[in-house]
C-alpha cells in the first residue's frame, strides 16, 4: 500500500527543475510512472473489450475466415519493418536531442523523417497496387473453401492498405515516446480499442458482411492515428511540427545509420517471433490456425502489457545517457525487469488456473484448445518480458548490432524448426519450440551483455 501511495505521489506531483541531477532523474520517474499507469489501463482495456471483440468476431466470421484474418495478419506483420527502421531510429535521436534541449535538430529529425515516410508508403501503395491482381493469394494463405477462397484478395488488400497508410500517420507515437509523452499515445490507443469494438459489434449486429467488419477494424488505427497527430502537432507542440520547410536530408543520414540496423533487427524478430499463426495455417490448417490465434493473442496480452510497462525506458535512457546519469540507467533497468518477471509469472499462472472455464464461456463449449500449446505461449511470455528492459537499454544508446547477431542465430534456427516440428508434432512444438530457443539464443547471451556493461564496461564502448 505504501508503494502505491508514493508512486501516486510521483505521478501527480508538479514538474521537478531539471536543472538538477535529482531533478532530472525525479522527473524521468515521474513520466514512465505516468506512461506505465496509462499504458496500464490501455491495456487492461485492451484485454477487455478483445474478449468481447474476438468472441463476437470469431462467431460472426466463422471458423476458417476468421483463421484466414489471423493468417493475413501474421503473414503481413512483416510491414513492421516498413519504415526502413526509421521510427526507431528517431526514436533513439530524438531522445537524446531531447535531453541535449535542442528544438531545433528536433525538429528537423521530425520533419524529414515524416517527408522520407510519406514517400516509402506512396511507393510501396503503388508497387502493390500493380503486382496485387497478378497474385493468388488464396493459395499463399492456403484457403481451402470455397468462401475463404473469394474472400482472401479483399482480406489482404484491407490489411495491406490500412497498415501502409499507417506507415507515416504512426511517427506521432514515436515521437511522443521519444519525448516521454507515451501516456499520450497511450490515451490514444484506449480510443482505438473502443471504436475497434464498437465498429466489430456494429457490423456484426446490423450483418454488413464479413469484408465490412475487416475493413472497419483495420483502418480503426488509421483513423486513431491521424487525429492523435492533428491535435498532437496542431495543438499542444506546435514547435515540433512536421514542416517541408524544415526537412534536412543530410539528418537521416544518420536516422538511417541507425534505423537500418533496426530495419534488419525488425525483419529478424518478425520473422522468428510474429509468423507463428502463419506457420500453423501452412503446416496444418486454417482450422488450427483459427485456435492458436485465439491463444496467441490471449497470452500475447502478457508480454504487450510487460513491453508497454518497460517501453519508457527507451526514451528515459536515451535522454539519461546525454546527460551522463548513468547510475540512474542501470538501476532502473534491473528493477524494471523483476517488476515485470513478477508481472508476467502471476499473469500467466492466473490465465493457466482458469483458462479451461474461461475459454468455455468466452468462445463457447465447442472451442478446444490444447494446454500444453497454452503453457509454451505462457512461457514465451515470461521471457519476452524478462527481456524487454535490457532491450530498451541497447535501444536507446543505437547499440542494434549485438541485437541483430543474436537474433541472426536464433531466428533461422527457430523458424526452420517450427516448420519441420509443426507438421510432425501439431500447433504444440511452435510455442515450445520458440520459448525453449528465445531461453538459451536470446535471453542469456543478453543477460550476458549487459552484465558487461554494468560491470566496467562504458556504454559508449558496447
Amino acid at each position: 500500500m505504501k508503494r502505491i501511495t508514493n508512486l501516486m505521489k510521483i505521478v501527480f506531483h508538479r514538474a521537478e527543475d531539471t536543472a538538477t541531477i535529482e531533478g532530472r532523474a525525479y522527473e524521468r520517474n515521474r513520466k514512465i510512472a505516468l506512461t506505465a499507469i496509462t499504458g496500464a489501463f490501455a491495456k487492461v482495456l485492451g484485454m477487455g473489450l478483445p474478449l468481447f471483440t474476438i468472441s463476437i468476431s470469431f462467431n460472426y466470421l466463422g471458423e476458417e475466415i476468421y483463421g484466414l484474418w489471423m493468417a493475413v495478419l501474421s503473414f503481413f506483420a512483416l510491414f513492421r519493418f516498413a519504415d526502413l527502421g526509421l521510427g526507431n531510429g528517431l526514436r533513439t535521436k530524438l531522445s537524446q536531442a531531447y535531453g541535449e534541449d535542442d528544438i531545433d535538430l528536433s525538429k528537423q529529425l521530425i520533419s524529414s523523417t515524416y517527408a522520407v515516410l510519406l514517400f516509402v508508403a506512396l511507393l510501396l501503395m503503388g508497387i502493390f497496387l500493380a503486382v496485387n491482381p497478378f497474385i493468388k493469394w488464396s493459395e499463399v494463405m492456403n484457403a481451402q473453401t470455397d468462401r475463404a477462397i473469394a474472400l482472401s484478395s479483399g482480406v489482404v488488400f484491407a490489411i495491406i492498405v490500412s497498415k501502409l497508410l499507417n506507415i507515416p500517420l504512426a511517427l506521432v507515437q514515436t515521437t511522443q515516446m521519444a519525448l516521454q509523452e507515451g501516456y499520450k499515445s497511450n490515451a490514444w490507443q484506449s480510443v482505438a480499442y473502443i471504436l475497434s469494438f464498437i465498429s466489430v459489434y456494429v457490423v456484426a449486429k446490423l450483418d454488413l458482411g464479413k469484408l465490412v467488419m475487416i475493413w472497419s477494424s483495420s483502418l480503426v488505427i488509421v483513423i486513431v492515428s491521424a487525429l492523435n497527430m492533428l491535435i498532437y502537432f496542431g495543438f499542444h507542440y506546435k514547435a515540433y511540427r512536421p514542416n517541408f520547410k524544415t526537412v534536412k536530408i543530410r539528418e537521416t543520414v544518420p536516422l538511417f545509420k541507425t534505423g537500418i540496423s533496426f530495419f534488419f533487427l525488425s525483419i529478424l524478430t518478425t520473422i522468428g517471433l510474429s509468423l507463428d499463426n502463419f506457420i500453423v495455417a501452412n503446416t496444418i490448417s486454417l482450422g488450427d490456425s483459427a485456435a492458436f490465434g485465439i491463444l496467441l493473442k490471449v497470452t500475447f496480452m502478457i508480454s504487450a502489457i510487460t513491453t508497454m510497462l518497460g517501453s519508457p525506458l527507451w526514451a528515459a535512457s536515451g535522454e539519461a545517457f546525454s546527460r551522463g546519469d548513468f547510475r540512474w540507467i542501470e538501476q532502473t533497468t534491473k528493477k524494471m525487469s523483476l517488476i515485470l518477471l513478477i508481472l508476467s509469472t502471476t499473469a500467466s499462472i492466473g490465465l493457466i488456473v482458469i483458462s479451461k472455464p474461461f475459454f468455455r464461456i468466452w468462445i463457447g463449449e465447442d472451442f478446444e484448445f490444447s494446454m500444453l500449446t497454452l503453457l509454451g505461449l505462457c512461457f514465451l511470455q515470461i521471457l519476452l518480458s524478462v527481456a524487454t528492459p535490457f532491450f530498451m537499454l541497447l535501444n536507446a544508446f543505437g547499440k542494434v548490432r549485438i541485437q541483430i547477431i543474436i537474433f541472426s542465430i536464433y531466428t533461422p534456427i527457430s523458424f526452420i524448426l517450427k516448420f519441420v516440428l509443426a507438421k510432425h508434432f501439431g500447433t504444440t512444438a511452435v510455442p515450445w519450440v520458440g520459448s525453449i530457443s528465445y531461453l538459451f539464443l536470446i535471453l542469456l547471451p543478453l543477460l550476458l551483455i549487459t552484465y558487461k556493461v554494468f560491470h566496467g564496461k562504458s556504454l559508449i564502448e558496447t
